[in-house]
């Protein structure tokens, strides 16, 4: 019991320390400022960019061979972080490699009270609100004290792992991924119609319905289908430039991380 109450203790302290939010679930801390979702209706637990560095990784060719291998491969160094990412879902990989992404604040003091969910980053006291304002003050400052000097220097040394390279936009992550799964289930199919196999969100220069009733009518309506066709087929090649590099960058232990679009 000791132990499961010491775990989380710790779980509750790292997820106070991430860089970026991380994914959403019960009994975590409260996130004041939620990401937008990459989608509309997406669970708490797959708005995190977290999330989506475990699912760029799995589309690494090269590192699924090494999971296959038990580690053994070129991206053995790697594996011994990450770890198999094929062989569960990610709610079991989630927890026993969220340390990778941040790093447990030994100097906190916990409070399982409700108020320790509302607080930021930082040393958390429980002082009575009984007792005068001066007295709190005065209680504070004595359990501060208190902390070695060691720990406080401790805290401000610690580092993270994998931090993310660049500021995440979720719904671009979801978006490219959506591209390059939908070409790698359908190799054949035209860049155009593979828009619309992945239902990527694409601004089209004409509107397909007054284009349907043109047809209908018998007038001019290639050219407006011609250029609608274009967008889509260079919304699709960009997604999939961008999902490449996000991928091989990914098993370098960087993501989301690119040199251009």
């Amino acid at each position: 019991m000791a132990s499961n109450q010491r775990w989380k203790e710790q779980t509750l302290a790292a997820y106070r320390n991430f860089p970026y939010a991380p994914p959403e679930y019960p009994g975590a801390p409260f996130r004041a400022r939620p990401p937008n979702p990459p989608y509309k209706g997406a669970e708490g637990w797959k708005c995190s960019v977290y999330y989506y560095w475990w699912e760029y990784l799995r589309r690494h060719e090269d590192y699924r061979a090494t999971c296959e291998r038990d580690g053994k491969g070129p991206y053995k160094e790697l594996y011994k972080s990450f770890g198999n990412v094929h062989e569960s879902d990610f709610h079991s990989w989630w927890w026993s490699h969220l340390h990778l992404f941040t790093f447990v604040s030994d100097a906190q003091r916990f409070d399982e009270s409700s108020k320790f969910h509302k607080e930021y980053e930082g040393i958390f006291l429980h002082v009575g609100y009984s007792r005068s304002k001066t007295e709190m003050i005065a209680n504070a400052r004595t359990e501060l004290m208190k902390l070695p000097q060691r720990l406080l220097n401790e805290e401000l040394n610690k580092s993270i792992r994998f931090t993310p390279a660049a500021r995440p936009v979720l719904k671009s992550l979801h978006q490219h991924l959506l591209a390059w799964d939908a070409r790698l289930h359908n190799p054949d199919i035209a860049d155009a119609e593979l828009c619309d196999i992945a239902g990527l969100d694409v601004k089209l220069p004409y509107d397909p319905a007054d284009i349907a009733e043109m047809q209908q009518e018998g007038s001019a309506w290639q050219d407006l289908d011609k250029a609608n066709r274009r967008t889509k087929t260079l919304t699709v090649q960009r997604h999939l430039r961008i999902a490449r590099q996000y991928i091989d960058n990914v098993a370098l232990g960087e993501f989301p991380l690119r040199a251009g679009r």
